[in-house]
């Protein structure tokens, strides 16, 4: 038994693909609370950077970023349970596998974007404009996680049970 059939058999797997317990609708649900904590706070940090609310100093994101880290917890999280219902038919869905790409290499472009803008801070929070440079990332970073939403929302109506 491979990895995928032997995940697909446990009793995780069991609890989402269970109707009479709701599993896959909770999970779905949690999931997307989670998306909206952290696309929404990185949306919110790229259109500061990328000029919107010149007023808000960069700091107002400290404490939101540590919101973002849960709602990635819960995306990884309720992810792994709805990987698990039905991981086989997944690893060969394309919009499953863009999604996952455009997670990761939003994930870096954050981490890149956030460490740009850290050496600009103190200028940025003066009202000056970001760089070039922080600004072409953080116009990357959003269109990565708006890809990485669009290709998890096509997942539903291109993957089989």
């Amino acid at each position: 038994m491979g990895f995928l059939q032997w995940l697909a058999a446990t009793p995780v797997a069991a609890w989402v693909l269970a109707s009479e317990t709701y599993g896959y609708y909770i999970m779905l649900s949690v999931h997307a609370v989670g998306m909206a904590i952290v696309a929404g706070i990185i949306f919110m940090l790229c259109a500061r950077l990328l000029g919107f609310a010149k007023d808000a100093p960069l700091g107002v994101f400290d404490r939101p970023f540590t919101l973002a880290k849960w709602g990635f917890l819960f995306n990884a999280l309720s992810g792994a349970a709805l990987f698990a219902a039905n991981g086989p038919n997944l690893v060969k869905n394309t919009p499953f596998l863009l999604k996952l790409t455009f997670i990761a290499i939003g994930g870096l472009t954050l981490l890149l974007m956030t460490r740009a803008a850290q050496k600009e801070r103190v200028a940025i929070d003066g009202g000056a404009s970001a760089s070039v440079q922080v600004r072409g990332l953080a116009a990357v970073t959003a269109a990565l996680w708006v890809a990485a939403i669009l290709s998890g929302r096509i997942i539903a109506y291109t993957i089989t049970y």
